[in-house]
């Protein structure tokens, strides 16, 4: 069960945090979501889908790091193999929350909190949160950035949605991997963009997606893909030391 604590450098300034993937079981994970202030970053290294969440209908989208369940392919004992982390997992055990509102007319406004229960957390060793004189660590700054993106994201995900949905450009897409004659993985229940749809847009509304910065989004989206191979790639590399 979480235990939600505001952070502040006084009471914790002897924080730290165990990056280490031996403990960090919270990367051990196939899919993660993703946001669209980073699917610039996420396109270059990862397979991005769209997906319908069938409880709520609403739409995400997911980051997919692996072809068996809790695999992650980027992932080693000496940390992640990537260039970007997604934002999701980069944030550890920290969270954002809102303190209410001294007046109507003022937004809440987000504040730094951590799950006090999470075993990465110590003092003993691990990355420090504060620096010795309070200041902000790197580590923590980096935290802080993927929770701005996850944040943004709440945003900027519904106008990537609404204009996709709007114009119709999302169709159901089934993925099949074979890595073996007994070993076939399904990629299903996912949504990709129709390229032809997308192509076949008129000036306005290819306006209208520019003008919102969706339209690279959608490009990016179409050309992660390709980064199929690179999972495969990762998997056969794996299952070839074993």
């Amino acid at each position: 069960m979480k235990t939600t604590t505001l952070l502040n450098n006084v009471d914790h300034q002897a924080l730290k945090v165990d990056t280490r993937v031996a403990v960090s079981h919270e990367l051990n994970v196939n899919r993660t979501l993703a946001y669209t202030p980073e699917i610039k970053d996420l396109h270059k290294e990862f397979p991005l889908l769209f997906y319908r969440d069938p409880a709520s209908g609403t739409l995400q989208i997911h980051a997919i790091l692996g072809l068996d369940k809790d695999e992650n392919l980027f992932v080693s004992e000496s940390g992640w193999c990537t260039r970007y982390v997604p934002a999701q997992l980069a944030c550890g055990p920290f969270s954002l929350t809102y303190t209410e509102a001294d007046h109507p007319s003022q937004q809440a406004q987000p504040v730094l909190c951590f799950d006090a229960q999470d075993p990465r957390l110590q003092e003993a060793q691990g990355e420090p949160v504060f620096l010795p004189m309070g200041g902000e660590s790197a580590y923590l700054s980096h935290v802080k950035k993927a929770l701005q993106v996850i944040e943004a994201g709440a945003t900027y995900d519904t106008t990537l949605f609404t204009l996709a949905t709007e114009m119709d450009l999302l169709e159901p897409v089934a993925i099949e991997i074979k890595l073996s004659e007994e070993h076939q993985v399904n990629f299903s229940d996912y949504l990709t963009v129709n390229e032809q749809k997308l192509a076949a847009l008129s000036g306005e509304q290819l306006s209208r997606l520019n003008q919102y910065g969706v339209l690279s989004l959608l490009y990016f989206m179409i050309s992660s893909t390709s980064n199929f191979q690179q999972l495969i790639d990762l998997k056969n590399a794996q299952s070839a030391m074993f």
